[in-house]
């Protein structure tokens, strides 16, 4: 199985594309030059089928051939299929919370971490990923994908006692991201 790379995105707006260089660079690596959204951040389907033709175009303008969605109502059999036809899986932003539940409700933490291939957190992504995350008062639930505790949407600007705790060991601002390979 080939080492698994995992990157967090402290935030992209994908509809105004701020990581594009990120995606051109996944892409690139890619070798089979698919990917698989998980898009379940939010409880409004509509948002959720807002986005998709979003994600679409965005992943085929740079250079991806395949853009799939994992979909709430595909049984195991699919599943794997789906993440064994892909090396890039992209989790959405929005809310944690909602994103972690749904995974977990469909036993997923485990293939993501056998997953050989490209993980990419953006937002609320990165803090499912992470060992830890906190949101204003809002400790999440997380998977642990990799060993330390994560800020998303950083600012230098911000006060150092706006809801982060003495956990956060790697802060990531907007439209940045870090890389982590190999499995932690």
């Amino acid at each position: 199985m080939a080492p698994q790379l995992i990157i967090l995105q402290g935030g992209e707006d994908v509809k105004k594309r701020t990581n594009e260089s990120l995606i051109k660079k996944v892409r690139e690596i890619s070798v089979s030059k698919k990917i698989m959204v998980i898009p379940w951040s939010t409880n409004s389907r509509e948002q959720e089928l807002e986005y998709r033709p979003i994600f679409n175009k965005y992943f085929s303008d740079n250079g991806f051939l395949e853009v799939q969605f994992l979909e709430k109502e595909d049984d195991e059999g699919e599943t794997v299929k789906k993440f064994d036809m892909v090396d890039v899986v992209y989790l959405p932003g929005r809310d944690p919370g909602i994103l972690y539940k749904e995974l977990k409700k469909r036993s997923l933490q485990n293939m993501l971490k056998n997953f050989g291939g490209i993980i990419i957190g953006n937002s609320a992504g990165a803090i499912v990923l992470s060992k830890g995350a906190r949101t204003g008062e809002q400790f999440h639930p997380v998977f642990g994908l990799v060993d330390f505790f994560i800020s998303v949407h950083y600012s230098m600007v911000r006060s150092p006692n706006d809801g982060n705790d003495e956990k956060i060991n790697v802060n990531i601002p907007e439209d940045m991201w870090i890389t982590v390979t190999g499995k932690s």
